[in-house]
């Protein structure tokens, strides 16, 4: 039975990629691959620079692709894993990938301006100020809750701080290795792949980085963000991003080949109620909660942040944007799949050893 749902998760995806997805570049976005687009015009090196459409697309889906689609999935399943799974799949289709793709696009057509901006220049400026105060405190509350996960992990853990540390060294030099070297590109990114996965082996085997306090913790990731943000795009996120995509993939291809592999049911019930205790214990109906529950995976407003905010000034092309945008959103549609599919049939032991 998990079989059959990751084989017809993949179809679907595929099948509407190349036909629903087709129809919007063509019709809806009237993409155009001879207009230059903002990184190829404005081009500063810094936050404006063309980057090769999988390189993007690492950056766009690992940016996108954090927590959330494996949390909210996990949670969703109390209602049984059959109305998540629907959600995931049509929520994504009709919703999801559109306002990614869309959103994308429009910052695209506005000389790669942050999404606010653009709902400015199209609904007026009181909306501009509106989405503009929204989205400074929903990035506090996401970097806060980010840094108190990994702080307390970070510092309870020398081997995730050192893998972490590590892996930062490895995007630095594949930074270098994809924009100042003339390396071949499928060879500059095994490099780079390589020293991802002995960043991670180091880590675990020779764990030498510690920090003394989980206040340290919090006040290096702050300068860790201020420098990621203050440095060129091409020199730490960019590449940091796509050398993650790498480990999300390999989670992703594992654990399909696990669930079609495993010739296993499910032990879950596929319903269980309309209004199962989702939320504090309390009785929530699956709609309208679902989209609260399940955002990351089928409908995200964060995902514009990203698109507009870095992803639309690297696009080295109009064409390549449904492939990075809504081709993201659907590869992150699969990993909800894969999360609920496997909870279905083995139950939350799947968890178990994790954090």
């Amino acid at each position: 039975m998990t079989a059959l749902i990751v084989l017809f998760a993949a179809a679907f995806y595929i099948f509407f990629y190349f036909t629903y997805g087709k129809t919007l570049e063509r019709n809806v976005v009237r993409a155009d691959g001879t207009v230059p687009t903002p990184a190829v015009r404005l081009r500063d090196n810094i936050d404006y620079i063309p980057a090769n459409k999988f390189v993007l697309f690492g950056h766009h889906f690992a940016s996108i692709a954090g927590a959330g689609p494996i949390v909210g999935p996990a949670i969703a399943v109390v209602w049984g894993w059959f109305p998540g799974l629907l959600w995931v799949w049509f929520g994504n289709l009709f919703i999801g990938s559109i306002h990614d793709y869309l959103s994308l696009m429009a910052s695209v057509r506005y000389d790669g301006k942050s999404i606010q901006w653009v709902s400015g220049e199209l609904m007026g400026k009181s909306s501009k100020y509106i989405f503009e105060v929204y989205i400074y405190f929903t990035m506090i509350l996401i970097v806060a809750a980010f840094m108190g996960v990994f702080g307390s992990l970070a510092s309870k853990s020398p081997e995730i701080l050192t893998a972490s540390a590590l892996f930062m060294v490895a995007a630095l030099v594949e930074g270098q290795l994809l924009y100042k070297t003339k390396l071949p590109f499928w060879l500059s990114s095994a490099i780079g792949v390589a020293l991802t996965i002995g960043a991670i082996v180091v880590g675990f085997v020779w764990p030498f980085v510690k920090v003394p306090s989980i206040q340290l913790m919090y006040a290096i990731q702050v300068v860790y963000i201020i420098f990621a943000a203050a440095l060129p795009v091409w020199f730490l996120l960019q590449p940091r991003d796509y050398l993650n995509s790498y480990i999300l993939w390999g989670g992703i291809i594992i654990a399909s080949i696990a669930a079609v592999f495993a010739f296993r049911g499910f032990s879950w019930p596929a319903y269980t109620s309309f209004a199962a205790r989702v939320i504090s214990g309390q009785p929530s109906p699956f709609w309208p909660t679902v989209p609260l529950v399940i955002a990351c995976g089928a409908l995200s407003g964060f995902h514009s942040i990203v698109g507009s905010g870095t992803t639309s000034k690297q696009l080295d092309n109009e064409l390549s944007g449904l492939f990075v945008g809504y081709g993201a959103m659907f590869m992150e549609g699969m990993l909800s799949t894969i999360v609920i599919t496997s909870i279905g049939a083995f139950g939350f032991t799947v968890f178990q050893g994790v954090a």
